[in-house]
């Protein structure tokens, strides 16, 4: 069986779906904001320009009308879908009317204690049958929604001569994030990215490790490691080819912050990916990965809590 999907609940301002699914999935959009947590299991999804993993405990945010395509993966996650109306309505009750509907700033959040606490709770209460159960699911979505709230808005109640961030328009912190996408391999530069978001670097520094949970290296990392992942998984080409493409400095550089993400050194990854048959290829093309018991690597890659 390719997949195994049960509705927990269907409302007129939210869904909640359990699925255990392993084809992969076209190109598509959900009108609403779409919320998935990684129990177990491990997927691939294309979002825009990005090929991200998904593992357990992981967290994928998409935001109303946001296309991506889910590949290939054996995986068993909660879905969860928030109509644009209800989360107005949330953010009116509790006095916050922003100027622009709430958007996620980041599509994958890593580890959140939260969040996993709460998607648990809504697959148990799916399971039942007993009375008030809808009520617990609003209201265990209700409180999803204002934790995502607290991590991508600033509180309402914010003074604005204490926090000059309220005073910075999400474009920017959205044009530093486009930025970065577009140019991770290349060498990294606070001045070239401020100057992309029209922000002192003082200020993006701080804005967008409030908005993404990342510092701006940390993020560019994180993008790096990404496409790597999806390098080793598809092809067998050698790993300092990889690491020169991705903008890492050499072999032992890649190597090291490599596996300071993912626990794996790059072959180790690709022999857990592919199996035995591409990484003998990549083994006979690639002479040895220098530098995984070396020196800790200078960049340190930050998980998002």
């Amino acid at each position: 069986m390719d997949s195994e999907i049960v509705k927990l609940s269907v409302h007129s301002q939210f869904s909640v779906a359990h699925a255990v699914r392993s084809a992969a999935l076209g190109p598509h959009a959900h009108f609403e904001y779409a919320i998935s947590y990684y129990f177990s299991g491990r997927s691939l999804c294309l979002v825009g320009a990005q090929v991200l993993e998904f593992r357990a405990g992981h967290i994928a945010l998409l935001n109303p009308r946001e296309a991506h395509e889910d590949l290939a993966g054996e995986r068993d996650y909660l879905m969860i879908l928030i109509k644009e109306a209800f989360l107005a309505e949330l953010l009116q009750g509790i006095g916050c009317s922003p100027d622009e509907p709430p958007s996620f700033l980041v599509p994958k959040l890593e580890n959140d204690e939260p969040i996993q606490r709460i998607c648990e709770a809504i697959r148990a209460e799916g399971a039942r049958s007993e009375f008030g159960r809808e009520l617990i699911l609003r209201s265990l979505i209700t409180e999803l929604a204002i934790h995502l709230f607290r991590r991508f808005l600033r509180s309402p109640g914010t003074n604005d001569e204490a926090d000059p961030s309220r005073h910075i328009p999400r474009w920017q912190i959205r044009r530093a994030l486009e930025y970065l996408q577009e140019t991770y391999t290349q060498e990294f530069s606070l001045e070239r990215v401020s100057a992309a978001a029209q922000l002192s670097k003082y200020h993006l520094e701080r804005v967008f490790k409030k908005a993404t949970g990342l510092r701006l290296h940390n993020y560019v990392v994180m993008l790096r490691v990404e496409r790597a992942k999806e390098i080793l998984a598809r092809t067998s080409r050698p790993m300092a080819d990889v690491a020169l493409e991705l903008g890492f400095s050499d072999q032992s550089h890649f190597s090291n912050v490599f596996k300071q993400s993912t626990g794996l050194s790059p072959r180790g990854y690709r022999l857990a990916v592919n199996g035995s048959a591409v990484s003998e290829a990549s083994r006979r093309e690639d002479p040895g990965e220098p530098g995984e018991s070396g020196s800790p690597d200078r960049i340190r890659y930050s998980r998002l809590k």
